[in-house]
């Protein structure tokens, strides 16, 4: 039964509770976002609330909008790079909401820490700490569809609802979220799943590649392991009575009071038979489409995964060098196009603070100014204050922090950058040449997507003359551009 101050809730009755669900499921899905994060947020440090019905509103509401944020998910996804202020709109109510949930599920924690053990003992409570967990899990994606900044806040949450879950024995109960389906999760999945997450690399995916590791994470999840003690091929570790993240496994830790070590090596045999189902075009639809870029972009996902939860800590291949000072950097494969091609008063490049370089790449500090264009995979001209010529490459890293910088590393493309105009014997396009132009030698040429058809020949008309490239391979793939070798044909 209802405590008299329960009641005094506008949803604490169940008829205005099912009203205000069924007005929400029904609603457009960044409005209904706003109006139950309004609800979301009469909850937090409401008195006239006891703990149980505290619990039964935050999950209605937490269940009734679970498909609004898949929506908006797949709506931020599918919105091209070009449409920043779309991405932010979209991207700024879903992670809002999430923040504000996880606020609700954070002050539930808090109390339930703070009553007896016993009182913790109970399904109830394990569902709050899985739904709890699951919530930390979809903003640290969030997060990471901007990536970043870090917020300790939501580790401090997730770990405090796994110890908190542990402690009472509640940790593999199963649980059920949804009344319609029979699928059960516990609080250890959903940690397993949440440290997984933060294991796959996220500041070298972008925001589809990350989604697409998210469901594979899912997919593999009964090879993930998650032990009190290091295992064959722990890669990551985690200590959940504090608030930090997982980190990178270096040595065993000493003196934590409850580790938790991560390890994805018995996945790999099954991502690597995910790619063989790929190459032979059998690949699961949920998570391919038949187009090239699709199978591309699963591809990579999987060569990225085997590689971050590969036993062999990464060894860099090229030392780093502090290497201080300022470079001008124009991002985007067209943008760079029209400034080599003498649109210079347009196109005015931004200045990145350099803080190392090596053989293979160098680091940075950029802006982040909202407009979007710095962003993984993203194609970069590069030119020193105090050099005599552009350079490329290709943003590989990228890490916020609070005060909206990017940490960025940029992999080098060997070469002299040339724009020139290309013709496919259907459109003709801009295109950008990586490589000296000699008859019988191959040479990689960047075009932009959608642009010249794959497989046909490829013609130069820059300086007077026509050079035919003949097409061979596909070397690498961005959101807006494709790297191809070709043929010069002799």
């Amino acid at each position: 039964m209802l405590s008299l101050l329960s009641r005094s809730h506008p949803l604490a009755a169940n008829r205005a509770l099912q009203q205000a669900l069924a007005e929400l499921r029904g609603a457009e899905p960044a409005e209904a976002l706003g109006e139950a994060a309004s609800w979301v947020e009469s909850l937090l440090g409401n008195p006239d609330l006891n703990d149980a019905d505290r619990h039964r509103l935050i999950f209605a509401l937490d269940e009734a909008t679970q498909p609004h944020v898949r929506q908006l998910s797949e709506l931020y996804l599918a919105a091209p790079a070009s449409e920043g202020s779309v991405r932010r709109n979209l991207w700024n109510r879903t992670r809002g909401f999430l923040a504000m949930l996880l606020d609700a599920y954070g002050e539930c924690l808090i109390t339930a820490a703070a009553a007896e053990e016993r009182a913790r003992a109970t399904p109830v409570f394990a569902e709050l700490a899985a739904r709890a967990i699951r919530t930390a899990c979809q903003r640290a994606k969030w997060d990471a569809f901007r990536h970043g900044p870090h917020d300790e806040t939501l580790w401090a949450r997730a770990n405090l609802a796994y110890r908190l879950a542990v402690g009472a024995g509640q940790d593999r109960l199963p649980v059920q979220l949804r009344a319609d389906r029979r699928l059960e999760t516990s609080v250890e999945r959903e940690y397993l799943r949440c440290v997984a997450l933060h294991a796959v690399g996220a500041d070298q995916l972008d925001p589809p590649q990350l989604e697409l590791a998210a469901r594979l994470i899912t997919y593999v999840w009964p090879h993930l392991q998650l032990v009190a003690a290091p295992a064959a091929g722990s890669t990551y570790w985690v200590e959940a009575a504090q608030s930090l993240p997982p980190a990178r496994l270096v040595r065993t830790p000493e003196h934590a009071s409850l580790p938790r070590f991560f390890s994805g090596l018995e996945a790999l045999p099954a991502l690597q038979q995910l790619h063989d189902l790929l190459l032979a075009g059998n690949a699961p639809a949920s998570l391919a489409a038949d187009d090239d870029a699709s199978r591309a972009r699963l591809a990579l996902v999987l060569g990225h995964m085997v590689k971050a939860w590969s036993s062999e800590a990464p060894v860099r291949r090229h030392r780093r060098h502090a290497l201080p000072g300022q470079m001008m950097v124009i991002s985007g494969l067209m943008r760079f196009l029209g400034r080599l091609a003498g649109d210079g008063e347009v196109i005015v490049p931004r200045t990145w603070e350099l803080r190392d370089a090596s053989r293979q790449g160098v680091g940075a500090v950029a802006p982040l100014d909202g407009q979007d264009e710095v962003r993984v995979g993203a194609l970069v001209g590069m030119h020193s204050l105090d050099g005599d010529r552009w350079r490329v490459g290709k943003i590989k890293r990228l890490w916020r922090t609070a005060e909206n910088r990017g940490h960025v590393g940029v992999e080098l493309l060997e070469g002299s950058p040339m724009a020139a105009s290309a013709d496919d014997g259907s459109c003709a396009v801009r295109v950008l040449v990586l490589d000296p132009l000699k008859r019988g030698a191959t040479v990689r040429i960047a075009v932009p997507l959608p642009g010249p058809r794959d497989g046909v020949p490829l013609y130069l008309l820059d300086h007077g003359r026509t050079a035919k490239l003949v097409p061979l391979s596909v070397l690498d793939r961005g959101s807006d551009y494709e790297i191809r070798a070709y043929l010069f044909a002799p």
